[in-house]
């Protein structure tokens, strides 16, 4: 599907439950040469999805992979894309360890089920795929990527994860925000050292100093106005923490007290997200001063 001038995205059926909205793979293009933002999952299916499309467009040579983050929904399919197109793959350095390391603790945003064998083989394949990545390129903030006449600035943007990356096509005014922002509901942050929810307030405001015209997430649909969603997504997280101020205030301590009042109905699946979430905000305010850590419990500073 073409989203604008210069960029397409690149369908592929979801080949593992991540939530309601599969993983976006994106490709920039100009002059004959092409990038790939993010590759998406590692099975078969998916790839031959993305090798088809670059086959209906032999007149582009992708040479950049461009992964927002390590996650295996979007980099378990780098490396056999990779070897398919001789591109490069590029990926912010403080995220290499956790693409490395396959039996970390790293959340990867959703949760293995203990009776379910299949999905969990199915889950140690994605983040061994992703750990064989080949590096060509450790990016920074700052770092600019050439497609054609096309200029790609990366934007490191830490929270939920410390080196996550969006990426700013100058030329079209495109934001491509990985899991930074979604196209539709919020992402889950972590608290350190895999997240980190005061860096992602920070990331979300960096990004509203770009004059982007469309957002283009890691999940969901593009967002047309960049500004107003980006705002959304910081009262959102701002709400949250008046929340959960106010439920200390009632004797709710931890996370798992808090839980119900702030979630109603949830998957089961995602509990354990959640509780994180919860977390992280806890260790904002820790960070703040307006919360500190007793034992196994939350208490008020104030």
């Amino acid at each position: 599907m073409q989203l604008t001038d210069h960029v397409y995205s690149i369908p592929a059926q979801p080949a593992f439950y991540t939530g309601p909205q599969s993983p976006n793979v994106f490709i920039v293009h100009d002059g004959g040469e092409g990038a790939l933002v993010d590759s998406g999952f590692g099975d078969d299916k998916s790839l031959q999805a993305r090798l088809d499309f670059l086959a209906e467009h032999p007149e582009v040579r992708v040479r950049h992979i461009l992964l927002t983050h390590h996650h295996f929904d979007h980099s378990s399919g780098a490396e056999k894309l990779r070897e398919a197109t001789g591109a490069k793959v590029a990926l912010h350095k403080d995220e290499e360890k956790f693409l490395r390391d396959p039996g970390s603790e790293a959340p990867q945003d959703f949760e293995l089920p203990e009776d379910q064998k299949e999905v969990r083989e199915r889950w140690q394949q994605f983040r061994e795929q992703a750990a064989q990545t080949t590096l060509d390129q450790r990016i920074s903030g700052g770092d600019t990527i050439s497609v054609g006449s096309l200029t790609i600035e990366v934007i490191h943007t830490p929270g939920h994860t410390l080196g996550s990356v969006c990426y700013y096509l100058r030329d079209e005014r495109a934001l491509f925000t990985g899991d930074t922002a979604l196209g539709l509901g919020t992402v889950a942050i972590s608290p350190p050292p895999y997240g980190d929810m005061a860096l992602y307030l920070q990331s979300l405001e960096r990004l509203k100093a770009y004059d982007s015209a469309v957002l283009l997430p890691g999940h969901g649909q593009a967002v047309h106005d960049v500004p107003r969603k980006l705002q959304e997504l910081i009262d959102h997280r701002l709400e949250r923490e008046q929340q959960i101020l106010k439920l200390l205030e009632a004797g709710k301590r931890t996370p798992k007290a808090m839980l119900s009042a702030i979630y109603m109905e949830l998957d089961k699946r995602i509990v354990p997200m959640a509780l994180r979430q919860i977390e992280a905000h806890l260790c904002k305010l820790e960070s703040e001063g307006r919360v500190k850590r007793s034992a196994e419990e939350w208490l008020l500073t104030e």
